[in-house]
């Protein structure tokens, strides 16, 4: 399957951070077949491996929540009151289409309601400033609390941010989901592509939950995992539009490769590994970034599982990354596979 089409089949499936099972069987059953065991664990994870002929295991890592909402109570006239799950900009919050998901499997549609510029009293004040999420209401259409209820919406029920895929020029693709939708697509591939080898050591492919709420996925996977050597393979947040502060400007841009993600908020990588990749890249030709960034990745938590897990982000460059429309380029995930294929044939 192409790479895009697969990551439209991933973008389109709902999984907001603790609410992962849909995203989760989806995934379940395009792997199943291409490794010799899968397993779910305590806390979500999907977790699959590939027996090796040698000594030695390594691990890649890709979580499989999105950011999103919960419900939180009901107003008398109908609206639906929420939080937010993950770091959303209160921003891009206003007037967006979203979907609330029922513990029936419904996706019911939704809006996220907003006060227009006409019924503003001060409009200087009113027009800049920035209505914060406790402030917003979800309309689905309904009158009171009761007709709600009756849709089968309940407290704590996730919502999440109604997709539309788009295909800019120049092989570009945009939709809310990218992070981490993206790295799932590449380690779904990677799989399909390893099914007939044979590999020398063991690989474990971890799908993880709650990346975007603590990366409380990976906290517990990278004591159970127990890898070797491990590679979190996820987005990162691409400097090269007008406004990004100079600090990241000319860091790393999408189209020209996978980003190494050398340092953020909350990790340095280790050196041997992000040494050992570029050789691998560079004896093979294949194009790379370096990047120093905000944030953090499952990284942060998989490095100090155990006694520490030597670890390294490889990241697809994503530009306005949790907003509601994320950019990745098609041959970044392309190339971000072919990279993770020869690493897997490397020794390390």
């Amino acid at each position: 399957m192409e790479i895009e089409k697969l990551l439209e089949e991933l973008l389109l499936v709902p999984g907001v951070s603790g609410y992962e099972d849909k995203i989760r069987e989806k995934i379940t059953a395009l792997v199943k077949d291409h490794l010799d065991q899968v397993e779910t664990d305590s806390l979500g994870n999907l977790i699959g491996t590939k027996e090796g002929k040698e000594k030695g295991h390594i691990a890649f890592f890709a979580h499989m929540d999105e950011l999103g909402l919960v419900v939180t109570n009901f107003t008398a006239d109908g609206f639906i009151r929420f939080r937010k799950v993950g770091g959303i900009d209160d921003r891009v919050l206003p007037s967006r289409h979203v979907q609330v998901i029922t513990t029936q499997g419904k996706a019911i549609p939704g809006v996220i309601a907003w006060v227009p510029p006409h019924m503003a009293i001060d409009r200087g004040k009113d027009l800049e400033r920035t209505m914060g999420w406790q402030d917003l209401l979800i309309d689905v259409g309904a009158s009171s609390e009761k007709e709600v209820q009756s849709m089968g919406i309940k407290i704590a029920d996730p919502v999440v941010f109604t997709k539309q895929i788009s295909y800019l020029a120049n092989n570009r693709m945009a939709s809310r989901g990218m992070d981490n939708r993206a790295g799932c697509a590449v380690l779904v591939s990677l799989i399909q592509k390893l099914k007939k080898r044979v590999c020398k050591g063991k690989i474990s492919f971890v799908f993880t939950t709650q990346e975007e709420y603590g990366l409380r996925g990976a906290t517990v996977a990278g004591y159970t995992v127990k890898p070797d050597n491990a590679f979190i393979i996820d987005t990162s947040s691409a400097p090269d539009f007008p406004g990004v502060p100079e600090v990241y400007k000319r860091q790393f841009q999408i189209s020209k490769g996978p980003v190494i993600r050398a340092f953020d908020t909350r990790m340095v990588a280790n050196q041997k590994l992000k040494a050992f990749v570029e050789k691998v890249a560079d004896n093979k030709n294949i194009p790379y970034q370096l990047g120093v960034v905000g944030g953090s990745t499952d990284a942060a938590a998989i490095q100090l599982a155990r006694g520490g897990v030597p670890s390294l982000p490889i990241c697809i460059p994503c530009r306005y990354t949790h907003a509601t429309v994320e950019l990745v380029s098609i041959e970044d995930l392309k190339t971000t596979i072919n990279l993770l294929e020869e690493i897997v044939g490397a020794s390390i």
